[in-house]
């Protein structure tokens, strides 16, 4: 029998709910953590692909011995195999901070450190989402520039983790790549660690694989010249071009970014019309779907 696919409408009230309660409430930090991990296994269904109607615990995920015949299984055999290990230990974390506060054995009151680390494996969570789109959909030259133009929408720290993570997957892979992780790390870590890393990489970056003159044109033709991010020509190497792009005053002014959570992305998320510029490919319509669920029930800061 076909598994049902994860419909953002489907769970559009649940997850708006959860996310009011979680982040807009005064609840307590223990009610807080079991919400975020009920938040956990929407996060893990949008991940898998598993819709409404279907069964699944985090355990089913978590434990060393799978159940072949569950759906959750089959879905989780097709994740990308360089990705299993990380997206298994945060759920198994989240999973166990919430449990701890679920059961009534337990009555202790729950810590600060606890929330903070229950919040930052979601954030982790919201950032493997991309990290699997972009290892199916190749982060490089070629990549559609409104689905970069929407990805720089999200929070500074999920585009930071996203890239991170991919970088640490396929290494120092392509220039479009290692461009976009260098200005995340500015607007996530702000300019200093962007040029401490810059340069402790030189070695690496220098070694790049840099761009030939026919995908220098083929990128081209998608810019106008007073437009084009990345002025390929100016330079021979990657390394070269990033110290270039470090030493951009807009890029130096971004630094810590502009916005710092979803309450204040969702004011620029909601300046651009993703059926105007996502609905062409396939790609495309893939990458809006994925950007939709992350702003479900985000509210703006006042």
């Amino acid at each position: 029998m076909a598994i049902a696919p994860f419909k953002n409408y489907d769970y559009e009230l649940v997850l708006s709910d959860l996310i009011a309660d979680i982040y807009y409430s005064t609840i307590s930090m223990g009610s807080r953590i079991i919400l975020l991990r009920k938040l956990t296994e929407l996060l893990v269904r949008k991940f898998l692909n598993l819709g409404a109607g279907e069964p699944m615990n985090l355990g089913d995920i978590t434990t060393h011995e799978k159940n072949e015949k569950f759906k959750v299984t089959e879905r989780y055999k097709k994740v990308d195999k360089r990705l299993v290990k990380d997206f298994e230990k945060t759920i198994d974390r989240l999973r166990k901070l919430g449990n701890k506060y679920t059961h009534t054995a337990n009555i202790s009151n729950a810590n600060v450190d606890e929330l903070i680390i229950a919040e930052d494996s979601i954030w982790d969570l919201f950032s493997y989402l991309f990290v699997q789109y972009f290892l199916k959909y190749s982060l490089n030259l070629k990549t559609d520039k409104n689905i970069l133009t929407l990805f720089s929408v999200l929070p500074p720290e999920i585009r930071y983790r996203t890239l991170k993570k991919i970088i640490d997957i396929i290494g120092y892979d392509n220039i479009q790549l290692l461009d976009k992780f260098l200005l995340s790390i500015v607007k996530a870590r702000g300019i200093d660690e962007a040029r401490f890393w810059l340069y402790n990489n030189s070695k690496f970056l220098q070694d790049v694989i840099y761009p030939s003159e026919s995908e220098i044109i083929e990128y081209e033709e998608n810019f106008s010249q007073n437009v084009l991010p990345l002025k390929l020509r100016n330079h021979s190497n990657c390394y070269s071009l990033l110290v270039s792009v470090l030493n951009n005053t807009d890029v130096q002014l971004s630094s810590h970014g502009f916005y710092r959570d979803f309450e204040e992305a969702v004011v620029e998320y909601r300046k651009h019309d993703l059926d105007l510029y996502l609905s062409s490919t396939k790609e495309q319509k893939v990458f809006k779907d994925l950007i939709k669920f992350c702003f479900i029930g985000r509210v703006p800061v006042c």
